[in-house]
């Protein structure tokens, strides 16, 4: 899940919008994604600033009512992991 997360990631420094179509198809509201989901996320706001800035707002619209659903500390770890990032 790492290794495929990595390439995401160095995928998404060139061909961002063809990555988070994939990714945000896998983002659903109302349903906690896989750790990796969000780990994505943040990687790619990392290594493509300026091409995430577009896709903030949907992701955040949907991350942040979902804050609630994080019960495990692994998914509370991850969701701080991603609103760091950001």
């Amino acid at each position: 899940q790492e290794a495929a997360s990595d390439v995401l990631v160095e995928l998404g420094k060139r061909f961002l919008n063809k990555v988070m179509e994939e990714i945000l198809g896998k983002f659903q509201p109302g349903i906690l994604p896989h750790p990796f989901v969000l780990r994505t996320f943040a990687n790619l706001a990392t290594a493509n600033v300026f091409g995430m800035v577009p896709f903030l707002n949907s992701i955040l619209g949907t991350l942040l009512p979902m804050l609630g659903m994080a019960r495990a500390d692994s998914m509370k770890s991850t969701f701080c992991y991603g609103k760091k990032k950001f």
